[in-house]
């Protein structure tokens, strides 16, 4: 028998008194009683209820430098001195972020200085013995160096402080575990957050009465390795930071599908919106038309846009540099424009009417293009070595002008 389905059996019978959370004020980080407030937290920085990313519920406790020397906030709790505590905070470095860390608490021994990593909400657990019956906890939103810094935020939530082995009370059970995506070798599962008086850690996953899976506060699985036509009982406990076990919720019976684990892909399943095509690499004998099922015998047609970052052509044909060859028939001027009056198009470049019906070959346009390019630069150089010998000439003519005009003076 699986272990928590044994201890929830040995559980049914038995009566346990509920500790009471000694982070008892009624606020924003309060687990059991939450409010838009920060009642029983002080401290020389600013304290604020924020509902913009709670770790649970609606609301956390935001503290925020000053820029004035407020650096820190604190919260007191009832304790008997010689006890030890269970103290459970979550808490995560704000948009601006200086270092924070739980440091210098007050009335408690065998504490550490833990600096506060990262933006994402992360769990701290600390076990600590009271050595006066007023302590207090103490976070600092950054080091005395950072003292007049302004603006300095970490965000705190589920705050939970009990006496070792004083919380008793249980998650609540998962009963509406779902699967889904089903194939010949897995199956996704999903189910809802458990409820907790500190808050649920790990969840873990049965198969078949076998733990197979501890997936920590995420409650999504994706389960692999099954058989083909199969049938198998999911079940998850939710079990919380005190060790705390759920009780036995709903039982998922998975039939996996008929097949050896790989799906071909055919025309018939293609559209189907269960099967989700993935690959890294794939690779056709035939043709592949997207949008459509003509592929007018090309080995890929898209009835639609394409989008890429870069297109890539390798032509099997010459590259138009022979017309910089000496032996290139370049066209005179007046051939061409004989021709633009004749066909409506330039020599060797498709009509309107052409592409209209046949489309065209990017690489072969491509190069005909360029073909056009690499002729009007021979055009060009032409003229400009005409030019250049009616500027000599008119140096010429405007020298005998010159003369001329001095003769005349005589």
């Amino acid at each position: 028998m699986p272990k928590k389905l044994l201890l929830y059996l040995l559980f049914l019978g038995t009566f346990s008194a509920v500790a009471q959370n000694l982070h008892d004020d009624s606020n924003a980080a309060s687990p059991t009683n939450e409010a838009n407030t920060t009642t029983g937290w002080t401290g020389s920085a600013l304290l604020f209820s924020d509902n913009t990313d709670a770790q649970s519920g609606l609301f956390s406790i935001r503290a925020e430098s000053n820029g004035n020397n407020g650096t820190f906030v604190q919260y007191a709790f009832d304790a008997v001195a010689g006890q030890v505590y269970n103290v459970s905070i979550w808490a995560r470095e704000g948009g601006q972020s200086n270092q924070p860390a739980f440091a210098n608490w007050q009335g408690l021994s065998g504490f550490s200085t833990t600096p506060i990593v990262g933006t994402a909400w992360t769990q701290y657990s600390f076990n600590v013995t009271a050595t006066s019956s007023t302590p207090s906890i103490r976070v600092y939103v950054s080091p005395w160096s950072a003292r007049l810094e302004a603006g300095n935020t970490v965000l705190l939530d589920n705050i939970a402080i009990f006496p070792e082995g004083g919380d008793t009370e249980a998650p609540s059970a998962v009963t509406d575990l779902v699967s889904s995506n089903t194939t010949s070798t897995g199956t996704d599962l999903t189910w809802s957050a458990s409820t907790d008086n500190v808050g649920v850690t790990n969840y873990e996953v049965f198969q078949d009465g076998v733990s197979i899976a501890n997936t920590g506060t995420a409650t999504t699985l994706g389960v692999t390795g099954l058989t083909a036509s199969t049938s198998y009982d999911f079940t998850v406990f939710a079990e919380d930071a005190a060790g705390n076990i759920s009780a036995v919720g709903n039982t998922e019976t998975v039939v996996t599908s008929v097949g050896t684990g790989i799906t071909d892909y055919t025309s018939e399943n293609a559209n189907i919106a269960t099967v989700d095509w993935t690959a890294r690499d794939l690779f056709a004998d035939r043709n592949i038309g997207i949008g459509t099922t003509n592929t007018q015998g090309y080995r890929l047609a898209v009835a639609g846009n394409v989008i890429a970052e870069g297109v890539k052509v390798e032509l099997q044909g010459n590259w138009p540099d022979f017309v910089f060859e000496n032996s290139y028939d370049l066209p005179n001027l007046d051939q061409v424009r004989a021709f633009i009056a004749n066909y409506g198009h330039l020599p060797n470049i498709p009509s309107a009417q052409k592409v209209k019906e046949e489309g065209i070959d990017l690489g072969d346009m491509n190069a005909k293009l360029l073909q056009k390019i690499e002729e009007l630069t021979l055009y060009i150089i032409s003229q400009n070595h005409e030019i250049e010998k009616l500027k000599e000439e008119n140096i010429k003519i405007q020298d005998i002008l010159n003369r001329l005009e001095k003769l005349e003076k005589k």
